[in-house]
């Protein structure tokens, strides 16, 4: 039986919760295990990683970043899919990249809009400007999935740094406010897109 990893960063807890239940939704099929990346001893026993962090900032979190610098050279071996918890995003007209197979929770209500018409919050959160924040990271892995999740945002778990700047941007637009849209249907919705891609895509195979 094929063994899956996923393992994730989280702050407010909503991408733990995504990797528990992509875990229960897969393991019917797999032999799976969903772990924080501070647990994370080694990748060498599985066939596949499953790389769940928040957007924070415009990217994923610093220790979602050294965790796949540090296991990239293993990564590279593996088929590997990325899922992000995030609040807002949005499709710029003009950014074309080629994706990955890509799932986009309906929650996030996502809209197309033309770059003349995009505001500094939009150029930062855009599928575009995300694709090319992973793919920076570690250009040699090709995941054959990338997904984005609508999560939560509890500002009192955040770091004070972070709250005080997010308290900013909660006051000054209501693309992201605080509270819980985690939607697990469609957590489950992707899982079963991911049993395709884990099954038919060659790791390193490009998209």
């Amino acid at each position: 039986m094929r063994k899956l990893a996923i393992v994730y960063d989280t702050v407010s807890g909503s991408t733990a919760e995504m990797g528990g239940i992509l875990r229960d939704s897969m393991q019917d099929e797999c032999e799976v295990v969903s772990m924080p990346m501070a647990e994370v001893t080694s990748l060498a026993q599985y066939d596949a990683v499953v790389i769940g962090s928040p957007m924070r900032f415009g990217a994923f979190t610093s220790k979602a970043k050294r965790f796949i610098r540090r296991n990239r050279s293993e990564l590279e071996r593996k088929k590997v899919a990325y899922f992000f918890s995030m609040l807002y995003v949005v499709r710029i007209a003009e950014e074309n990249e080629p994706e990955p197979p890509l799932h986009v929770d309906p929650g996030l209500t996502m809209s197309t809009i033309p770059r003349r018409n995009a505001t500094a919050m939009d150029r930062t959160h855009s599928l575009g400007f995300y694709g090319r924040k992973w793919r920076r990271c570690a250009p040699e892995i090709r995941p054959v999935s990338v997904a984005y999740l609508k999560g939560r945002l509890n500002l009192r778990k955040l770091p004070l740094g972070a709250r005080l700047f997010m308290r900013v941007v909660t006051a000054l637009t209501t693309k992201e406010q605080e509270g819980e849209f985690l939607n697990p249907s469609s957590v489950r919705s992707w899982a079963t897109e991911l049993r395709r891609a884990l099954g038919s895509e060659a790791p390193g195979t490009p998209s």
